[in-house]
């Protein structure tokens, strides 16, 4: 260790300001810049460092454990990050072990946490396994492509949609809500609604409301915020949210990246079936 460095571990820095200084690090790096923000994580409690989320490769995982240790007032760094080739390998492990799959050739596309899983199967049943065995891998951020069946029309791929908590929504009439949950479907850990809450009273938050928003209707969804389409109604217009509609995800299911334990409700299991 350095003299520099075990300087730096002797003097407090606001978590804050660690954070701030792994982002600008990470992102004037040529060779990791690229990487879009909404596939990784990381959070810092008290210098210690977590990174998660998903990348391409190895020596990507390998370049950004090396900048995050550079920083002054890292303790030490947690690193979860996933690569598409050690994700594909664990969706093929899965497949294959399954009764109902092993026996059918399902090649597998993996792209920042995406799964898509090919080939042909006989029945809407296999088609559905093949769906959820994927989908049982934790580190799978969700599943977008399933198996084609055999006679019948492609399966389309679903678009791959992840508010972020915290996030502000912008409905008709400039409407604003700000999204505190979501509801995913953990056949295929894809987001189906998020939970928006809604101050009918710009001086108080006495008029608080929660609505349940599809993600059918939201053209553009990112960091910066989340834009309703053209033909979707103004945000009160929603169906309200009812907690026993949409019970929090079991603590023994880990939630896809970005989301956390507490940030995710699943639907009742006779809306799954629906």
């Amino acid at each position: 260790m350095t003299i520099q460095k075990s300087i730096d571990k002797q003097i407090h820095y606001p978590d804050e300001m660690i954070l701030d200084h792994i982002w600008r690090s990470l992102q004037s790096e040529p060779t990791i810049s690229a990487i879009d923000v909404k596939d990784i994580s990381v959070g810092v409690d008290n210098g210690q460092v977590c990174l998660s989320g998903h990348v391409s490769q190895d020596c990507d995982i390998q370049q950004i454990d090396e900048i995050t240790r550079s920083i002054p007032g890292v303790i030490a760094v947690h690193n979860h990050l996933v690569t598409d080739y050690d994700l594909n390998s664990q969706v093929t492990q899965a497949l294959g072990e399954n009764e109902c799959t092993r026996l059918f050739r399902l090649p597998i596309s993996c792209h920042q946490g995406w799964v898509e899983v090919g080939g042909f199967v006989p029945t809407r049943e296999i088609q559905c396994a093949a769906e959820a065995t994927a989908a049982s891998v934790p580190t799978v951020r969700g599943v977008i492509q399933l198996p084609n069946i055999v006679g019948e029309e492609n399966s389309l791929a679903q678009d791959a949609v992840q508010p972020r908590i915290g996030v502000r929504m912008f409905g008709k009439n400039e409407t604003q809500g700000l999204v505190y949950q979501v509801v995913i479907n953990p056949q295929n850990r894809l987001v189906t609604h998020a939970i928006v809450r809604v101050n009918h009273n710009a001086i108080t938050w006495q008029e608080v409301h929660d609505y349940v928003v599809p993600v059918e209707v939201m053209d553009v969804v990112d960091l910066g915020g989340i834009f309703l389409n053209s033909i979707a109604p103004a945000i009160h217009q929603f169906a309200d949210f009812t907690a026993a509609d949409y019970p929090f995800a079991p603590l023994t299911w880990q939630p896809p990246h970005p989301y956390a334990v507490g940030s995710v409700r699943w639907p009742r299991l006779e809306r799954l079936k629906a």
